[in-house]
């Protein structure tokens, strides 16, 4: 367990599940260690229940001195199903007869690193629904509907278990309500729910991405199975919680269509720039387009390098003059790595990618760009944090969006530039706008001025819905050392 020095042992708490919380450098672990600084505001310190730091692939313990004093951080280890041991126990069987095979036939025994790889897409790298279909002769089918079921025994396994150190966590004098940030949303919506019921608090779900109303699925799990068992949990989710929270306008309208007697428990609360010290853009003479984050699902870079390499030869332009860089999980999209599909493209020399870095270090590189990237979002009903974050520096935003995604209509009226992802000609246009503007001595300037976009202001909208939803606070009655028990353990429990 981490908790943050300091703070006042009996002020009131708001325990929040969340697969994504510091010290995971994550884009989604953001969001509620933002929120804690407001939570605290209002007299609500966090108690959350995490990922344990220990399996992170990456972990930035900076984030952790960012947080409210007495916040407590709770790591849960995911547990794997029997299912999971016996694959694990079969796929070293298999490798071990063929390294036997092997070194009899003299070939290069097979190395293995003695677990199950996650599975693969094979093909398209995720699916809309309205392509998945019931077709029972197709093998795809069901495996597809296989990895469906097991991921949903799989969550279901790890809520049970966040549910058993919840019930350590909770204080009946202490906390207010349960919070669940997805995803992953079935492990940390149902943990939430089973929580909050038999403790009589309100349960605060929180729909970072969209749950069974989700637009693209990857493409393992593209199963008629995996939004049928998604619809079902959704439900009994929305139908107890006390309020649910959605981050874009569009997912509020449908979930309002698909649960009309919880519409006035639906808000909508996005993210936003903080107002925080961040590093000074520095403009050099060079025009870099800068990407943070992963590259994955449909975040496909190739329409971006084939408008460069239009946009180079139009200008002339050398390695010296422009350039692209990435850095984070993008070493590759669809198996191909970057540096190749770069390369495929006649752009190797003005392409950089490194590894994924602490959240300083990620900034001093965005400091340096002038122009900040956002990738095609794999649910066309979700905006991607990291645009809030780019609004913060003085570069030009290119968002690959279509012209109805979210993304797009909150940037409807500012001078970013959100052209559709497939849209080559159209970024190939804007690329020679901006370094032709970029050329003549012209500078971008921050969209963080426009106080609508802020974090500040969604948050107040948040707690605000959320203090609406806490009972107030039960004065307790004059007593005597004499008593009775009951009387005693009764003394600041809340009314039901």
């Amino acid at each position: 367990m981490f908790e943050a020095p300091g703070g006042d042992p009996r002020s009131d708490r708001l325990l929040l599940v969340s697969d994504q919380f510091p010290p995971a450098q994550s884009a989604g672990a953001l969001r509620w260690q933002k929120l804690s600084r407001f939570a605290a505001d209002r007299g609500w310190i966090l108690d959350v229940i995490t990922r344990d730091p220990a399996l992170l692939d990456a972990r930035d313990d900076s984030r952790l001195a960012e947080l409210p004093a007495g916040t407590r951080v709770y790591g849960f280890v995911p547990q794997d199903l029997a299912l999971d041991r016996a694959e694990q126990w079969l796929s070293r069987a298999y490798r071990a007869v063929r390294r036997e095979r092997s070194s009899e036939c003299g070939e290069p025994a097979e190395r293995s690193s003695g677990r199950v790889p996650a599975p693969r897409p094979t093909g398209g790298l995720s699916v809309a629904p309205e392509q998945i279909r019931w077709a029972l002769t197709a093998p795809r089918f069901w495996i597809r509907s296989y990895w469906s079921w097991l991921d949903n025994r799989r969550q279901l396994t790890w809520a049970r278990s966040i549910e058993a150190l919840g019930r350590r966590i909770l204080d009946s004098a202490l906390h207010r309500a349960v919070i669940s940030c997805g995803p992953w949303h079935l492990c940390n919506h149902e943990a939430a729910r089973r929580l909050s019921r038999p403790a009589r608090l309100p349960h605060i779900m929180d729909l970072r991405d969209p749950w069974s109303l989700e637009r693209r699925i990857a493409e393992t799990l593209a199963s008629p199975i995996y939004f049928a068992l998604a619809r079902h949990y959704e439900s009994r989710a929305v139908h107890d919680a006390a309020l649910v929270v959605v981050n874009a306008e569009p997912v509020e309208r449908a979930m309002t269509v698909r649960y009309p007697s919880a519409a006035s428990r639906i808000v909508t609360v996005t993210n936003g720039y903080d107002d925080e010290p961040i590093p000074l853009s520095r403009h050099g003479g060079r025009f870099t387009i800068a990407y943070a984050g992963g590259i994955y699902l449909d975040r496909d870079p190739r329409p971006l390098f084939q408008a460069a390499a239009q946009t180079i030869e139009a200008l002339s332009l050398t390695p010296d003059d422009f350039g692209i860089e990435f850095i984070g999980n993008v070493d590759d999209y669809g198996g191909v790595p970057i540096a190749r599909m770069a390369e495929q493209e006649g752009i190797s020399g003005y392409v950089k990618t490194g590894p994924l870095r602490p959240r300083r270090e990620a900034l001093e590189m965005l400091a340096e760009a002038t122009m900040l990237l956002s990738l095609p979002q794999d649910s066309p009903w979700a905006i991607p944090s990291k645009i809030f974050e780019y609004m913060q520096f003085d570069a030009w935003l290119l968002v690959l969006a279509e012209p109805d995604a979210p993304a797009a209509l909150l940037l409807r009226e500012s001078v970013a530039d959100v052209v559709s992802p497939g849209d080559v000609d159209g970024l190939a246009t804007v690329l020679r706008r901006r370094i032709e503007q970029f050329a003549r001595g012209e500078r971008p300037r921050r969209l963080a001025h426009e106080t609508r976009f802020s974090r500040r202001a969604q948050a107040e909208r948040l707690m605000d819905a959320i203090g609406r939803c806490l009972a107030p606070r039960p004065t307790p009655a004059p007593r005597s050392e004499e008593a009775p028990v009951v009387e005693r353990a009764m003394v600041g429990m809340r009314k039901p």
